[in-house]
């Protein structure tokens, strides 16, 4: 499979070392998802938040200790006035270092001039891509429950996309692209997603157009589903996991009759099977350390107080990247056994927490849309 379907920082060799990171900055954020995992909007513990030192301290000693990828994910908008410097900063040294850094953003506000600047640095720009028509995809980013009606996002998304096309970002002749092996440096992420009210969006059929244009476009294809943690466990959006099934299995064929591209179907990402649990760690706003995004629960202490070394090496880490998993997915399906997944601990964990993992001394799993039971 291509990396046009993958962001950077997967399909990792098991080396036991940690390889990549997600580093939170401040959650501000203008726009209201329902589904947003990490309450984006403005930080609830704002003297609690990473300072420039403790950025600049972590990121030194994820160099020395051998990551190369970084991911800045959604908790708030890395481009918006308040972030705007520190994520410059951040992506300035991260260059310096020699990472490569992945980007989540609504692209509301990368403008010419912040679009040039980014494009002679090793970045890849995730870009909100939920649907690509405009007015729709303006109810994915309201709140109407609670007064928040945004209008004329899609519009703006939709001409900052054309403007990264146009600046080269998903060419794979550019030059920052060949060298960390990348074909492309854009891609649009979207979680399969439908509402239950009667007015509420949907992007199930809308999401075969956005797989077309990201196919035709040398764009990274960055699909899943909802991740049920922060608002999204209230979220009116999510589907159960056979209308998620169904939905895969349209694009699967779509990619596989339009444009040569096989894949088999999995409950993390579209094209490819998470690895993360073996090489990655993931750090909140206020310095919070866990094992990935989903795993909310499991608590590996605090970059202010130690090191990433010390996160990493916990009894729940050795336990994650062990790949020690129980209960369904782990003792009764014939995808995790043959390694066609890693089941996932944001989806499909029991009770995940520090002290689950110390008690039973594995991560105990529920099972899927997607199980197949061994033997058959």
């Amino acid at each position: 499979m291509k990396n046009t379907a993958v962001q950077h920082g997967l399909r990792r060799a098991n080396t036991g070392r940690l390889q990549s990171l997600w580093v939170e900055l401040p959650g501000f954020c203008n726009l209201a998802c329902t589904y947003c995992y990490a309450r984006g909007g403005k930080p609830n513990r704002p003297d609690d938040l990473l300072s420039k030192d403790d950025y600049n301290r972590l990121l030194a000693e994820a160099e020395s200790i051998g990551v190369d990828s970084l991911g800045i994910p959604g908790a708030g908008e890395p481009f918006i006035e308040r972030n705007l410097e520190l994520t410059m900063w951040f992506l300035t040294r991260a260059t310096e270092l020699g990472m490569f850094v992945t980007v989540f953003t609504t692209g509301e506000f990368l403008t010419e001039e912040l679009i040039a600047k980014l494009k002679k640095l090793p970045v890849e720009l995730m870009l909100k891509g939920n649907t690509l028509d405009p007015e729709e995809q303006d109810k994915f980013v309201s709140d109407p429950a609670h007064g928040r009606n945004i209008e004329g996002y899609g519009a703006k998304r939709n001409a900052t996309l054309q403007a990264l096309i146009n600046a080269g970002f998903n060419s794979p002749e550019d030059e920052i692209a060949r060298k960390f092996g990348r074909e492309s440096r854009l891609a649009l992420v979207t979680s399969i997603m439908a509402s239950d009210e009667p007015d509420g969006p949907s992007n199930v059929n809308d999401v075969a157009e956005v797989l077309r244009f990201c196919r035709k476009n040398n764009i990274i294809f960055d699909c899943d589903s909802v991740l049920d943690v922060g608002r999204a466990q209230s979220c009116h959006l999510k589907i159960p996991g056979e209308g998620i099934k169904v939905a895969l299995l349209e694009l699967q064929q779509i990619d596989k009759d339009e444009f040569g591209q096989s894949w088999e179907l999995s409950q993390s990402y579209v094209g490819t099977v998470c690895d993360r649990y073996m090489h990655h760690m993931y750090i909140s706003q206020y310095g919070d350390v866990r094992p990935c995004i989903g795993a909310e629960e499991v608590k590996l202490g605090s970059v202010k107080t130690k090191t990433l070394d010390q996160a990493w090496e916990s009894t729940e880490m050795r336990i994650v990247r062990s790949r020690c998993y129980g209960g369904k997915c782990g003792t009764k399906c014939a995808n995790f056994a043959e390694g066609k997944c890693n089941s996932c601990l944001g989806r499909r964990a029991k009770e995940l927490s520090n002290e689950q993992l110390c008690r039973d001394g594995f991560v105990d799993t529920e099972g899927c849309w997607n199980f197949r039971q061994k033997g058959e």
